[in-house]
C-alpha cells in the first residue's frame, strides 16, 4: 500500500536537526460496501483491508492533507462530516529511522506507534458515513517540513 500512496503523495525531505517539525500527510479513504470500484493508488490496501473485511468492495480516496507539525505539538486535520482526526508528534526520527506519532481516530481511542519514515499507517475506524461508506485513514510521517528546489540555471 505505501508505495502507491507514497507515488501520489510523495514530498522531499532532507536530512534535518531534531528540533525541525515533522510533515505528517493523512489520507482520508472512504470504504463501501456497495460499491466494487477500488482506486487505482488504493489496491493495494484494499487487498490487506479485504482479509479482515471482506464485504468492502469499494475504496476511493477522500481528500489529502500534509501539515508541519512540531516536535511535542499537535494539529487537527478535518475528515469527513465533521469528523477530526487529532496528530500529536511525541518524538522526532530516532537512530532506528522512526517518528513517535499519538493518532486520535473517530471512534477509537489513542494510538501510539513509531512509524517509518515514508510509509503509511493504515486504521480501519468504526466511523460509517451518512452514506454506509467505512472511514479509513493512511497517516505518514517525514522528518522535515517542504523545502523548495532551488531553480536550475
Amino acid at each position: 500500500m505505501s508505495g502507491v500512496l507514497v507515488a501520489a503523495w510523495l514530498v522531499a525531505a532532507a536530512a534535518c536537526p531534531a528540533d525541525e517539525p515533522v510533515r505528517v500527510t493523512v489520507v482520508v479513504i472512504l470504504a463501501s460496501e456497495t460499491d466494487a470500484v477500488v482506486d487505482p493508488a488504493l489496491v493495494e490496501l484494499a487487498k490487506q483491508v479485504q482479509k479482515r473485511e471482506p464485504k468492502l468492495t469499494g475504496f476511493k480516496v477522500h481528500a489529502a492533507e500534509a501539515r508541519s507539525i512540531g516536535v511535542g505539538e499537535s494539529a487537527k486535520f478535518s475528515l469527513v462530516e465533521k469528523q477530526e482526526l487529532q496528530v500529536t508528534v511525541n518524538r522526532p526520527r530516532d537512530e532506528r529511522g522512526q517518528i513517535a506519532l499519538t493518532i486520535k481516530p473517530p471512534g477509537l481511542e489513542n494510538i501510539t506507534y513509531g512509524c517509518a519514515c515514508d510509509k503509511f499507517f493504515p486504521v480501519v475506524t468504526p466511523y460509517r458515513t451518512s452514506a454506509g461508506e467505512v472511514l479509513i485513514l493512511a497517516v505518514m510521517a517525514k522528518p522535515c517540513t517542504l523545502h523548495k528546489k532551488a531553480p536550475k540555471g
